[in-house]
């Protein structure tokens, strides 16, 4: 019985031991020796492997744009990389995008007339994609094209859809329950191996960038149990088909999104990334994971698919590198692009979000008028839920409990 009980106490020592973060110096000491710019450990990682994933947070949050550009912007990339994977836009819209991104345009404004003509065919299977970042994205593309002498192509890689072919309720309802749509990590997956092997090599490689978000980013897979199939994440599919090695899966700093429930407030490892990245004044850094605080930190996941149903995992399982790029206080969550819901294109969004919500909320009032606002008026709000004072105030108080 002693026996049993040790092993009890043990057990559970172990737990808890292994559910502790690492300490606020450790982490801070670690970014400080080991850290380097962001953009400069991207183009790192290309040196040794063909493909980086970038795992991004909050679709809405337009401040990692800032960061996405800059790595665009730089000559580096055109030249040796030139290929760039989004998560957002329907496959089979790839040749229109690029149509789009590689044009010639007299002015400015009448690349925007085009980038707003492209923008309401919708890029995805919602009735349009409100994100204003995914202007400031395909913009700042067509920006290094306009005076690069080689040009960055883009790739979409989501399920394959178009508004002109859904014409019922019955129509979108099909789509909704389809195999592809409810697979979509290996089938974005599957379209960027596609497109890849299609590449024409830079210096005799293929290179490639992939923005995802990070639910889809995450190296992880589980059987459902149901099918007795395999379901992994489009990071881990990404490893699979191309090779370990290959593959470096990168996240953005966020926050526990899947341990959010509306009042609280989960930082990662109880706010002792947070609060380190305070004591080095904020200043982005890229850090590879294995063997270190961070990647020895508990995994907690985010919302949705695959990562909901993760356990007992550490962020070095998961991913290769970690990027803190931003406090959490200043993420920005933008959305509405101001213009892009004209007189003549009212009709149009009226009808995608009539068959939008009766497909898939049905007796819900349509809210037509509120939507169109949401699209056509440019918004901001903390994507963290909270306000910068009170995140800023929780950091601190991280700091003082952790001296």
């Amino acid at each position: 019985m002693k026996n049993l009980l040790l092993i009890i106490f043990c057990a559970f020592t172990a737990i808890a031991l292994k559910a502790q973060p690492p300490s606020i110096e450790a982490l801070r000491t670690c970014a400080a020796e080991k850290g380097m710019s962001p953009k400069e450990y991207i183009f790192k990682l290309f040196e040794k492997s063909d493909i980086v994933v970038l795992g991004e947070r909050d679709h809405r949050d337009t401040i990692q744009y800032d960061l996405i550009h800059d790595i665009l912007a730089d000559p580096r990339f055109a030249e040796q990389v030139g290929h760039v994977y989004t998560e957002v836009g329907s496959y089979n819209m790839t040749d229109d995008v690029n149509r789009l991104l590689q044009g010639v345009y007299p002015t400015e404004a009448v690349f925007m007339d085009s980038l707003y003509a492209y923008y309401r065919k919708s890029e995805t299977f919602y009735p349009i994609w409100e994100k204003s970042n995914r202007v400031k994205f395909l913009k700042g593309i067509y920006e290094v094209n306009r005076t690069s002498p080689k040009k960055i192509k883009l790739g979409l890689t989501d399920c394959e859809f178009s508004w002109d072919e859904i014409r019922t309720v019955e129509d979108f309802k099909k789509f909704w329950k389809s195999p592809g749509l409810n697979d979509r990590d290996s089938v974005m997956a599957a379209h960027i191996s596609e497109m890849y092997a299609r590449q024409t090599p830079l210096n005799g490689k293929r290179k490639a960038l992939v923005i995802t978000n990070q639910p889809h980013a995450i190296n992880y897979s589980m059987i459902l149990k149901k099918t007795n199939t395999v379901y992994g994440a489009q990071g881990w599919w990404m490893k699979k088909n191309f090779g370990e090695e290959k593959v470096k899966i990168v996240v953005l700093n966020w926050f526990d999104y899947n341990l959010f429930d509306g009042s609280n407030f989960p930082m990662t490892g109880d706010g002792h990334w947070d609060a380190a990245f305070e004591l080095l004044q904020c200043h982005p850094f890229a850090i590879d994971l294995k063997n270190t605080p961070y990647g020895k930190t508990a995994y907690n996941g985010l919302a949705g698919g695959t990562t909901s149903h993760v356990k007992n995992k550490c962020w070095q399982d998961v991913a290769d590198g970690l990027i803190y790029y931003a406090p959490l206080y200043d993420h920005v969550a933008a959305w509405g692009v101001e213009g892009i819901i004209t007189k003549e294109f009212e009709p149009e969004i009226k009808r995608r979000l009539t068959i939008f919500f009766q497909a898939t909320q049905p007796g819900i009032e349509i809210p037509i008028k509120a939507a169109i606002d949401e699209y056509n008026v440019f918004h901001t709000f903390p994507t963290v839920f909270r306000s910068k004072e009170e995140v800023k105030d929780l950091i601190m108080k991280v700091l003082e409990k952790n001296p």
